[in-house]
Parts: structure tokens; C-alpha cells; sequence
């Protein structure tokens, strides 16, 4: 039984040589994030926010439970609707983000980045010289800001729903999984999943914004970015 995770985060502005240096500590560390703000805070446990009573909708004015745009019966989607389910459980830690909507760029991204892990049998974010802004680049995507989070997990023993558990249940407020699947500035993802021959499942979240109206720069309260 295995299992593996990593994560990623750019904000365009970021000057290049430090993306560069970044890149080679996801291999040392396994998560990382470059962003042109602030960083994270203090590492509580993922726990549901105290005033959260399981439907957020009132407190912020956003419907999450409708369909992002996603074929509701790929696993893909599945997982899509997850991100959607954790940013309406944890309103605070999300500065009720947007309800997440689905990609189809960014999804056809994913989906060969994880069929290109399966294949390799290796969990990456750079793959074949590439990292996952390159590959935007590549594909035309004029992101404001993105990120990525990637998985393997032993089939059997995990699947999308576990691996999704499993990015949730890390600290609070910090640069990884969480605060991807979290980020009040991300507001598309794309996601590839990816069955190997091997018995492992790799799976991609691709997030990002892709106007500058989106960012906001208030201050995170509960974060206190």
C-alpha cells in the first residue's frame, strides 16, 4: 500500500529565478507554494471551523452544491464537487471562497499529466522538463495565478474520496494541499485521474484564476494573511 502527495501554487508576478529555486524543494519537502503575498499562518488542525453548521450558503450568500460544469458522472467531477464540498464546510479557513467552477483547458492538462505519471511510475510536478505553468503556457492558458496538487495512491486502499480526505486533513492556513483546494483566489480547476496497470491511482487538481478581478486583497481574517 502506498501513498503520495504534493502541491504547488504560482502567482504570475513572482520573479522567475525564485520559481526556479522553489521548484527543486517540492523534491526535498513534497509541497511548496510561490505566491506574490503573505504567507501562511499558524498550523491548526484540520478541524471544522467552531461556527460552521454544515450549510454555508447563509453565511456566504454562495451556492455550492450545484454542478460545476462537469459531467457528473466522471470521478473527475466527483472530485471537482468535493473541492466545492470543502470550501462550504470550512467558510472561515476559505474567506468563503467562490464555488469552484470546472475547466475543460485545465482538465485536458491534468489528464495527461497524470496518464504521463502513470506512466513514468513517478509523482511529480515536473515531468519531461515541464512544470504544471509550463504546460499552461504550453496549452495557451493565460493564468492570473495557479496551482497544483497531485497524488498516488494504491487502488484498493484509496481512492479519489480518500485522497481528498487526506489533502484535507493537513494544518490550517499553510501552503499546501488544504490551502489549494481552499484559496479564495482560485476560482477554476481542472482534474485528470489517471488508473495504472501497476494497481496505482495518480490524480491532478489543476487550479486557477484567470482574471485579475478575481484576486482579491483584503485581508484573510481567520488566516491573518
Amino acid at each position: 500500500m502506498k501513498i503520495s502527495l504534493s502541491s504547488l501554487r504560482e502567482s504570475k508576478n513572482i520573479i522567475q529565478l525564485l520559481r526556479h529555486i522553489f521548484l527543486v524543494l517540492i523534491f526535498l519537502f513534497g509541497f511548496i507554494t510561490v505566491v506574490a503575498t503573505g504567507g501562511g499562518g499558524g498550523g491548526r488542525s484540520g478541524e471544522a471551523d467552531d461556527n460552521n453548521d454544515g450549510d454555508t450558503t447563509n453565511k456566504c450568500g454562495i451556492n455550492y452544491d450545484t454542478n460545476p460544469g462537469c459531467n457528473d458522472s466522471d470521478e473527475s467531477c466527483v472530485m471537482a464537487m468535493r473541492i466545492n464540498l470543502d470550501r462550504k464546510t470550512y467558510p472561515d479557513e476559505s474567506d468563503c471562497a467562490p464555488a469552484i467552477k470546472w475547466s475543460e483547458e485545465l482538465a485536458a492538462i491534468a489528464q495527461a499529466h497524470s496518464q504521463n505519471m502513470c506512466q513514468q511510475r513517478k509523482l511529480a510536478h515536473e515531468l519531461d522538463g515541464k512544470d504544471p505553468f509550463d504546460r499552461m503556457a504550453d496549452a495557451g492558458i493565460d493564468f492570473v495565478t495557479a496551482g497544483e496538487n497531485v497524488a498516488m495512491g494504491t487502488e484498493g486502499f484509496y481512492d479519489i474520496n480518500d485522497l481528498e480526505d487526506l489533502f484535507m486533513n493537513e494544518p490550517e492556513c499553510e501552503a499546501n494541499h488544504r490551502g489549494n483546494i481552499l484559496n479564495r483566489n482560485f476560482t477554476r480547476v481542472g482534474i485528470g485521474v489517471a488508473h495504472c496497470d501497476d494497481g496505482n491511482l495518480y490524480v491532478t487538481q489543476d487550479f486557477a484564476s484567470f482574471s485579475y478581478d478575481d484576486i482579491r486583497d483584503d485581508p484573510h481574517e481567520y488566516c491573518k494573511y
